[in-house]
């Protein structure tokens, strides 16, 4: 779920594991950027990963994000993967755009505002070193040629035209990344290829960027061991059609015997998408109407769609008990539905109409959203946990 009333515009994840020398200059430099405003600190969320370190990365990470409102460090348990405390990450993203980024500082942070801008016309952006017009600085031969044989093999197996799948830099609109992070199996090293593919095979939106990169020791990528075991990574996921993997929903539809439309639900005013969209059958403009309804209640950019007679609002990463917080919500703030909890496939979900990227909605009106708890269904845990 993405709330918009937090007033969060993107949220920055940084996945780490045992990271306590190369951290404090990652962080420097991000705090740099929201001290000569590059960054807002009360529209960014910062996410500190820790994947299981062994060493002091949490303690060094809250000592330098304790003043930033929306800055948390989540302690993972165990050594879980990248993959893994990336999807944490994106779990937890309230904001509309989101950006992951290596703690080692092989990307400068300050280049995020840049990256995550391409979002105006894509759904992902990837930092790619290798597009003609990056800059790299210093990479191994060795590294070069093993990652050159690695995404060969990957644009065989996946049919992924792009250059540089294993960058540790890419920006998502966070809708799509919560879908697409729901969707992956894979916690390890090549999450990004499985990532990516299930955006391809999805019809989403990538582009590939220029960047600034340059290398930096102590990587934790055993350069022969790892591509062989991400190769068969790679092989078990594209094994299964994206379009047949499920999706938890909360499924609105009127209620026996009422019309969304009827004078006496006293709905919201439809918005001028929702009017223009409107058709002359009634149980499309019942529909039409009732999603406009949805959005407009809830006060967050999640994704729906017409479902059965009624409309799927897609709640993917998300706790069982915040899907029941919106079911109930939903049901007190709507007249005349009723909601339930179901899975669909998201293939059926984009025949039905699911769209990536639709036109802005209007603003709604104080007084049309849920309660603030809403947001709060599922407790985020803070820094002092220690609880994944």
């Amino acid at each position: 779920m993405i709330d918009t009333s937090t007033g969060i515009e993107l949220t920055i994840v940084i996945p780490a594991y045992n990271e306590e020398n190369r951290l404090p200059a990652m962080l420097n430099r991000l705090l740099e950027g929201f001290s000569n405003g590059l960054f807002d600190d009360l529209s960014t969320q910062v996410l500190v990963i820790d994947d299981g370190s062994r060493d002091n990365t949490a303690n060094i990470a809250r000592s330098y994000l304790h003043d930033l409102p929306w800055a948390n460090v989540i302690r993972l348990p165990a050594n879980q993967g990248k993959g893994a405390a990336v999807r944490s990450g994106v779990t937890r993203a309230r904001g509309k755009r989101l950006v992951f980024i290596d703690a080692d500082m092989a990307f400068d942070p300050l280049a995020i505002p840049e990256l995550v801008s391409k979002l105006d016309h894509c759904d992902i952006a990837i930092a790619s070193r290798a597009h003609p017009q990056s800059k790299n600085i210093g990479p191994l031969v060795s590294r070069t040629i093993a990652g050159r044989v690695f995404n060969a093999l990957v644009r065989r197996i996946t049919g992924i035209n792009f250059l540089d799948t294993q960058s540790g830099f890419k920006a998502f609109n966070t809708k799509v990344a919560k879908i697409l992070f729901y969707l992956s199996t894979v916690d390890h090293f090549s999450f990004d290829v499985e990532v990516l593919w299930i955006a391809k095979e999805l019809g989403m939106i990538i582009e590939e960027a220029p960047v600034n990169w340059r290398h930096v020791n102590g990587s934790h990528i055993n350069a022969i061991i790892d591509p062989l075991s991400m190769l068969i990574d790679v092989y078990r996921t594209t094994s299964q059609p994206p379009q047949s993997r499920g999706l938890p929903i909360i499924f609105v539809h009127r209620s026996k015997n009422q019309n969304v439309a009827e004078k006496g639900n006293k709905l919201p005013k439809l918005s001028p998408r929702a009017r223009s969209n409107q058709s002359d059958d009634q149980d499309s403009a019942d529909t039409v109407m009732l999603q406009d309804s949805i959005s407009r209640a809830t006060r967050v950019t999640d994704l729906t769609t017409p479902y059965g007679d009624g409309v799927a609002v897609i709640m993917p990463l998300s706790a069982a008990s915040e899907r029941k917080a919106m079911a109930t919500s939903l049901t007190d703030h709507i007249p005349g539905i009723t909601c339930s909890e179901s899975w669909a496939t998201i293939g059926t979900l984009l025949d039905k109409g699911l769209r990536w990227r639709i036109p802005q909605q209007a603003t709604p009106e104080a007084g049309e959203g849920l309660e603030d708890s809403l947001s709060q269904a599922v407790e985020i845990e803070n820094s002092t946990t220690g609880n994944p």
